[in-house]
């Protein structure tokens, strides 16, 4: 008979909603203007994005993909999934979105599991010397868990990462028939994630990770974006998480989109085909 004990799901602290947001520019109509006509409309679309990115709860950037998958991709960190809409609506109203082609696009919210900061709580109980099963563990811990979330509230509620290069990608955990990660138990789960965190920490210093969870808000369960100034690193990292044994097993991943971070006033450069230079 198959086992139907439900399994605990693991808590997660929320933050900011993120879109990205990708296009293909409809070159041959684009050429096809008046050279005045497309400062014009560069200009306006260049000014919706700088009123955007100075919003005050949240965030907007601009990047220049890479590949054929697309030509510009628009990142928004807002506090709600209306405020999400409302950037939507506004960059439709530039006149410039006559000539942009949907390409992709994902929404998900800055997420960050217990899973982390449980095993931070206990590796600083144990650096006091407060044990599992002591009289005074139990209350040392659930202060040091408040110590911790209100820790990380900048992390949940900050900027877009200023780094020249973006790697975004969505993914899944499997769910087989003989491989399910959502069969696990919380304490398999977080010995498999507390692996995979030691090779994430190794790249702390290169690399700034934003983990945006999607449960239910698009077509996969996380939104994962890599921000660094050396784009080299997405695939060292990348490539070495594939033979951690939560990936290696487990995983599921969709497309991946390269971006290089182009600051707003830069927007019409980009739309004459110059990629702006920019110091890292």
């Amino acid at each position: 008979m198959a086992d139907t004990t439900a399994v605990e799901a693991p808590q997660t602290l929320e933050g900011w909603y993120m879109l990205h947001d990708v296009y293909a520019v409809d070159w041959a109509a684009w050429r096809g203007l008046e050279a005045a006509e497309r400062d014009t409309i560069a200009a306006g679309a260049s000014q919706w994005l700088i009123a955007a990115a100075g919003c005050e709860r949240g965030d907007s950037a601009l990047y220049s993909v890479t590949t054929q998958k697309g030509d510009l991709m628009f990142v928004h960190y807002r506090e709600s999934p209306d405020e999400v809409n409302r950037a939507e609506l506004a960059m439709r109203q530039t006149r410039l979105f006559d000539f942009l082609i949907p390409r992709y696009s994902y929404l998900s919210t800055i997420e960050i599991s217990l899973y982390e900061l449980t095993a931070i709580a206990r590796i600083r109980l144990g650096e006091k010397g407060i044990k599992p099963g002591s009289d005074e563990y139990g209350a040392a811990f659930e202060k040091e868990m408040e110590g911790q979330k209100q820790r990380v509230q900048s992390r949940l509620y900050r900027d877009v990462p200023e780094h020249r290069y973006i790697c975004f990608y969505p993914m899944s955990k499997r769910r087989g028939e003989t491989v399910n990660w959502y069969t696990l138990s919380v304490e398999e789960r977080r010995n498999l994630m507390r692996g995979h965190g030691r090779i994430g920490h190794k790249y702390h210093d290169c690399i700034t990770q934003i983990i945006g969870g999607s449960v239910g808000f698009d077509d996969w369960e996380w939104g994962v974006s890599l921000h660094s100034n050396d784009a080299l690193t997405f695939k060292k990292l990348i490539y070495e998480m594939r033979f951690d044994p939560a990936t290696s097993r487990f995983a599921e991943f969709g497309p991946f989109y390269v971006g290089i971070r182009t600051a707003p006033e830069d927007l019409p450069a980009l739309l004459s085909g110059t990629l702006p230079d920019r110091e890292t």
